[in-house]
C-alpha cells in the first residue's frame, strides 16, 4: 500500500509542476532538469522467481541537450513461483549517466549506472528475518514521446546487475512507462 502512495505522490509532482513558465526554450537544454515516475514489471533472473511490480521515481539535471545526470529510486518485488505468499523486495538508490539522440518529439536515450540495493525477504506481507544492503550496476535503454515542450511519456528497460546474496540472484530485466516534465 505504501508503494501505492509513493507513486500517487510521484505522478501528483510531475502532473502538477508549471509547464507554461518553461515553454519558451526548447528541452531539453544546458542546465535543464526532470521529474519523473516509473511504473512496470521486474523480472529476476533467479530461477524459481516470477516477475513483479517495479515502481520508481527520478530527478534528472542535462549538462547539455544530450546528456544529463539522474538519480532515481525504485521499488520491486518479485514473487516465488510455487507460493505467491513468498517474494523478495527490492529496493534501489542510484545514479545514471544518460545520452539522448535529437529526434522531434521521439528521443530515444541510452544509460548506465550504479548504486545500493537493499533486499528483504517477505512472506504474506511482512519482513522475514535479516535484509542485505548489495552494491549493483545497470545498463538501460528507452524512448521519450514529447506530448508537449516539457512534458515526455517515457518508456524504458533496465537490466539490474545485482551482487548475489544468500544464494538468490537479485540482478533481472525490467521494463517501466512513466512521465517526465521538465523544467
Amino acid at each position: 500500500m505504501k508503494a501505492h502512495l509513493f507513486f500517487g505522490a510521484i505522478l501528483a509532482l510531475v502532473l502538477g509542476l508549471p509547464v507554461q513558465a518553461w515553454a519558451q526554450q526548447r528541452m531539453p537544454h544546458a542546465d535543464a532538469n526532470a521529474v519523473g515516475a516509473d511504473v512496470g514489471v521486474f523480472a529476476p533472473q533467479q530461477s524459481g522467481m516470477g516477475t513483479g511490480l517495479d515502481i520508481g521515481g527520478f530527478f534528472e539535471h542535462y549538462i547539455d541537450p544530450r546528456n544529463s545526470i539522474r538519480g532515481d529510486v525504485g521499488w520491486m518485488q518479485a514473487k516465488q513461483n510455487n507460493d505467491s505468499n513468498k517474494s523478495v523486495r527490492q529496493v534501489h538508490v542510484g545514479g545514471d549517466i544518460i545520452h539522448n539522440w535529437e529526434g522531434g518529439a521521439l528521443h530515444p536515450f541510452v544509460g548506465a549506472g550504479l548504486g545500493l540495493y537493499f533486499l528483504q525477504p517477505r512472506v504474506n506481507g511482512s519482513n522475514n528475518g535479516s535484509g542485505a544492503t548489495k552494491f549493483g550496476g545497470n545498463i538501460l535503454g528507452g524512448l521519450e514521446f514529447f506530448t508537449a515542450k516539457t512534458f515526455a511519456v517515457k518508456a524504458e528497460a533496465r537490466y539490474h546487475i545485482v551482487e548475489g546474496w544468500n544464494g538468490y540472484d537479485p540482478s533481472g530485466f525490467a521494463l517501466t512507462v512513466g512521465l517526465k516534465s521538465y523544467f
